[in-house]
């Protein structure tokens, strides 16, 4: 019987869990830090969160998320599905479900909906697996770039390339 073969890439994805606030886990999201696109797709969605939830505005929600009446249960199933979509798509994998599968997105957390919360604590982690992406790649460019930096010679400001022995 043949071996299975397996090859294992380290794309840079990054699992960090997403805890409330006794640390209990309500799940792992997998963001890739070096994927600097990943801002503007979290800025597009911040800006356009009020647009996505707005058919809600005059639907009744109850603080569990649940509504009383089926014709508004369409509508919030409708939002929902659009949030998630949107939300898959600033990972580019699908995290939405795994993120609401405790508690529902337009549930009532301290007066305001828990996607809300989601939504700016995944920016925040965002900002800050970027940010530690690029520092760790400003350290390798100028690790390899410390071997090629310019000499200027003080006596006649002769210019060589201390690596190459180029003049």
């Amino acid at each position: 019987m043949a071996k299975e073969l397996r090859g294992i890439i380290d794309d840079g994805t990054r699992e960090i869990p997403l805890m409330n606030k006794f640390g209990k886990l309500i799940c792992n999201i997998y963001i890739r830090p070096a994927d600097l696109s990943i801002l503007d797709r979290y800025q597009q969605l911040s800006t356009d969160f009020k647009t996505i939830v707005e058919p809600l505005k005059n639907i009744e929600i109850g603080s569990n998320g649940t509504v009383s009446f089926e014709e508004d249960w369409k509508i919030v199933k409708e939002v929902e599905a659009e949030l998630k979509q949107r939300i898959n798509a600033l990972f580019d994998m699908d995290e939405a479900d795994d993120i609401f599968a405790k508690r529902n997105p337009f549930s009532s957390v301290g007066g305001k909906f828990f996607c809300e919360s989601v939504i700016e604590v995944i920016g925040n982690l965002i900002a800050d697996a970027v940010e530690e992406e690029m520092e760790l790649s400003r350290q390798r460019t100028e690790k390899y770039l410390d071997d090629v930096k310019p000499e200027v010679n003080g006596d006649d400001r002769t210019v060589t390339a201390d690596a190459t022995g180029m003049q």
